[in-house]
């Protein structure tokens, strides 16, 4: 652990805030700990949050195991509303009145789970002739991103309305690398033919990295200044023995 902790080798497991890039915590952390060598297991859009794993040194060597692991996630669909990005920080395309009632919904969850196809979304990060599809997407370029398959272990409907809002339903899934919640969404609401964007996107796992034993990046300057950050340093052999995967 000690030889860890003094040659800036192992993983950091960050809770990345709304509204910070995936890249931008990975500048952070490069920045403070003055090293050339540190990147991320999993990119999240800035409107999620959660679990960003972050390797340093030779732990980047390390990252595809991480990236093939297990996912978890928590959402919420806000219904009446399509957008372009899927997303609250899309275009409005349409809306409608209708509230998709807990049975419909609870209906309609089989053809997500197992093995699918999935679209990854215009607004993503993935590249067309060396172009992220996110930049052609606001250029109005036209395209079509293609078919992938992925895996789903797991799907639950949380609760058909939150307590403050009648609009909004909540979910919990478990899946593979490669999932795009808010191509989910855009298929959840097209199989109920109502209106409906991602919400409240969070990651709260990506085996073996928890929520619940992760810190913000203002809590790790916090402990980096007071040179109480390296206890946060995992081992990298550690985390390749906890990994696990979702799929065939």
């Amino acid at each position: 652990m000690s030889d860890l902790k003094n040659n800036l080798n192992g993983w950091l497991n960050i809770n990345k805030e709304i509204g910070m890039t995936s890249r931008e915590v990975v500048n952070v952390i490069q920045r403070t700990l003055n090293i050339k060598k540190v990147g991320h297991a999993g990119t999240l859009d800035p409107l999620a949050s959660g679990v960003l794993a972050i390797a340093v040194g030779k732990a980047t060597k390390t990252v595809k195991y991480i990236m093939d692991g297990e996912k978890k996630y928590e959402f919420s669909i806000k219904w009446g509303i399509s957008t372009d990005s899927y997303d609250q920080d899309g275009k409005i395309i349409s809306t409608s009145k209708r509230i998709p009632s807990k049975l419909e919904i609870k209906k309609i969850l089989h053809n997500f789970k197992g093995e699918i196809n999935q679209r990854p979304p215009r607004f993503s990060a993935i590249k067309i002739d060396g172009m992220r599809a996110y930049k052609l997407a606001r250029k109005g370029e036209k395209f079509v991103l293609k078919s992938r398959k992925v895996y789903v272990k797991k799907i639950k409907l949380i609760d058909n309305v939150e307590k403050n809002d009648k609009s909004l339903s909540s979910f919990e899934i478990e899946c593979s690398k490669g999932f795009y919640i808010r191509s989910l969404v855009r298929d959840i609401c097209k199989k109920l033919k109502v209106d409906g964007y991602t919400i409240n996107l969070k990651r709260t796992e990506s085996k073996p990295f928890k929520i619940k034993n992760s810190i913000t990046v203002k809590r790790f300057l916090y402990l980096y200044n007071r040179n109480k950050w390296k206890n946060l340093c995992i081992p990298i052999y550690s985390v390749l023995n906890n990994i696990k995967y979702v799929g065939k």
